[in-house]
């Protein structure tokens, strides 16, 4: 019987701390957005923990500086760019990894270490390289690069997706008369809608959120993107926190709602599922 209580007892402590540990980390995680939030509201120079007058006048000077709206429509249209471009070629690579027989076809494998590579590993020489094609300070530098970037992961995940689809239709469709081109888009497309807005919220998060590649291949103001823009609010006397919080809760933004709006057919495509 003592022992008994002793286990329950021990069982109960356990919970307790883990779900201390657990307080501790959201706590950990969370905080920084909170206290940006926190910072964004306030007035310039307020202290306290909690504001004692919160305002948008930090949002209002971000909408006030035209630049702003410049960087905001520089980075919607990289990321839908890069998008589009990710997911075509990702799309006709990964049904060819996925249903055609070739040499050389096990090294696919060998994408997954590609986006371990620093991507300051080829920054030079994609600077170089687009120097010499005339495309440096130019949004499609910008583009090319980011799909270069998100490529190699969106292909694998889109050959693993197409590996997921029934042969039998597919093979059914090209006895009927249809191209192989045809049967992937008319089959294997809808089959594997959840997995394409998958890769796209993938390759959307990773372009929006991206500095190195506008900020190394651009010189122009007129070609930055938000997380440059954010640097702005750095100067060499002081850093003006009100702006610079509020421009990073700005930026977080539009990947949340993307998520958030795709959030259901996200899920259904990371773990294979249908959606009915």
């Amino acid at each position: 019987m003592t022992s008994w209580k002793f286990a329950m007892k021990k069982q109960i402590l356990e919970r307790i701390l883990i779900k201390i540990l657990y307080f501790f980390f959201f706590l950990f995680v969370i905080f920084p957005f909170l206290w940006g939030f926190r910072t964004s509201l306030a007035e310039r120079f307020e202290t306290a923990l909690i504001p004692t007058r919160f305002t948008l006048m930090h949002y209002k000077i971000l909408f006030a500086r035209p630049e702003f709206l410049i960087y905001l429509k520089n980075s919607a249209v990289i990321s839908l760019l890069t998008i589009f471009a990710t997911l075509i070629i990702a799309l006709l690579s990964g049904y060819a990894l996925a249903r055609l027989k070739f040499s050389g076809q096990k090294l696919s494998g060998l994408l997954l270490i590609l986006p371990l590579l620093p991507p300051v590993a080829i920054l030079v020489p994609l600077v170089s390289y687009f120097q010499k094609l005339g495309l440096y300070n130019s949004i499609g530098a910008i583009v090319v690069a980011n799909v270069v970037f998100n490529l190699p992961l969106s292909v694998w995940m889109m050959r693993n997706f197409i590996r997921g689809c029934p042969v039998a239709l597919e093979e059914a469709a090209l006895i009927d008369g249809c191209s192989r081109i045809s049967a992937l888009f008319r089959i294997i497309v809808p089959a594997v809608g959840p997995g394409i807005v998958a890769v796209a919220v993938f390759v959307f998060i990773n372009t929006w959120n991206n500095f190195l590649y506008a900020f190394a291949l651009t010189s122009s103001q007129s070609l930055r993107v938000l997380p440059q823009g954010i640097l702005s609010f750095l100067g060499n006397w002081g850093t003006y926190w009100g702006g610079l919080t509020a421009a990073g809760i700005l930026v977080m933004i539009p990947p949340v709602i993307f998520f958030l709006i795709f959030q259901k057919w996200f899920i259904a495509g990371i773990f294979g599922q249908q959606l009915k």
